[in-house]
């Protein structure tokens, strides 16, 4: 029989969106996967944690924001106080001087990629500053980590090519397909346009607005393409400092609408009844809207760099999303093109992309370490 092994997990963004689903549904299945090592859990707020947990699985309170001086002491003599066998960073900010055997999950490279002062709230130097900690922190852990977890072989072929290291040390494991997100009846579908007061057909895109999701130019295209203002342009995500400014730049497009956070439901509902769902970001790593939208028979417009041709292959139709012309012109074109005849094939394709194989595959990996 094996030994058990001391796993850690850092869990503390698990409340955040983007990374907070990676770390919630990779729990929950390992959860369900593996019954043999002793896992910890190291919690933001373990009170608030939700999933239920076998005897296995410990939490461990570690209230300490990322990014932080923190992070780098506190944080550290935490995970050291547990003597792990393996410690698992669901992201690429760790502590530097961790001395035991770890992995890393490094979802994209957009941090390096976009050095921009929209991309931050902090004046721009302090910005920079940060940015170059961040790039010299992220080449030590790719260095001196076990092995390398991401999401796309896109990312990988990025990782291989911006750090030169070996292909073997990096290992593509997929999002999953996430279960509360379900396609919606007419009625369920026409009860979620009626609490919004969407009225007219209408582009959907859910998600933050950092400046790499690219939706300045969007919005450009959009503006474009709705002549006669047949269309809204509908918005869902959580209003931090970037949502708020870009709903300051278009105060006075009135087919543009803000919904803020949105629940499953309701992003299901909206998914099942747009015209198309559009993703026109310029650095992804996965993009697990995608699969969503696939999930609920949406038609798909996105951009043909980053991810998204892997995942969501012939099933999207595809724009330059530098080229606001292109992403007009592809709204045009394809706003009503049948896509029918894919559905079969890419609800099929889905099963590439589920959580219980991703947990399987963290834990088949684990093992090896």
């Amino acid at each position: 029989m094996e030994n058990i092994k001391k796993i850690g997990i850092d869990c503390r963004m698990i409340k955040e969106s983007g990374i907070g689903r990676y770390i919630y549904n990779l729990i929950e299945n390992l959860a369900k996967t593996d019954t043999h090592n002793e896992y910890y859990l190291f919690c933001y707020n373990k009170e608030s944690f939700e999933i239920s947990l076998p005897s296995n699985f410990h939490l461990i309170s570690a209230p300490i924001k990322w990014h932080t001086i923190s992070e780098q002491t506190r944080l550290l003599k935490i995970i050291n106080s547990y003597s792990l066998d393996l410690y698992h960073s669901p992201h690429p900010n760790m502590p530097f001087f961790y001395s035991g055997k770890f992995v890393i999950t490094i979802h994209d490279l957009t941090m390096l990629k976009e050095m921009t002062g929209r991309a931050s709230t902090y004046f721009y130097p302090f910005y920079y500053f940060k940015w170059l900690v961040f790039k010299i922190m992220l080449s030590k852990v790719i260095r001196t980590s076990e092995k390398i977890i991401t999401v796309s072989e896109f990312v990988k072929k990025e990782i291989i090519n911006t750090f030169n290291i070996s292909e073997s040390k990096v290992a593509v494991i997929y999002n999953g397909v996430p279960e509360k997100i379900q396609k919606k009846t007419q009625l369920e579908v026409r009860d979620t346009l009626y609490k919004f007061k969407i009225n007219k057909p209408f582009l959907f895109y859910v998600g933050n607005a950092y400046p790499h999701k690219n939706l300045e130019r969007l919005i450009l295209a959009f503006t474009l393409f709705n002549v006669g203002n047949k269309f809204e342009l509908i918005l869902g995500g959580k209003e931090d400092f970037f949502y708020k400014r870009l709903k300051l730049e278009n105060k006075n497009l009135s087919s543009l609408r803000f919904l803020g956070e949105l629940t499953d439901e309701e992003i299901s509902a909206l998914y099942s009844g747009c015209q198309a769902f559009v993703y026109p970001s310029i650095s992804e790593g996965f993009g697990i809207q995608i699969i969503e939208a696939i999930k609920c028979e949406a038609r798909i417009l996105c951009s043909d760099n980053t991810s998204f041709p892997e995942i969501a292959g012939d099933y999207a139709y595809y724009f330059n999303p530098f080229d606001v012309e292109d992403i007009k012109n592809c709204l045009s074109e394809n706003i009503n093109s049948s896509y029918k005849d894919k559905i079969d094939k890419s609800l099929a394709r889905l099963k590439n992309f589920s959580w219980k194989l991703s947990a399987q595959q963290h834990h088949e990996l684990f093992k090896k370490i």
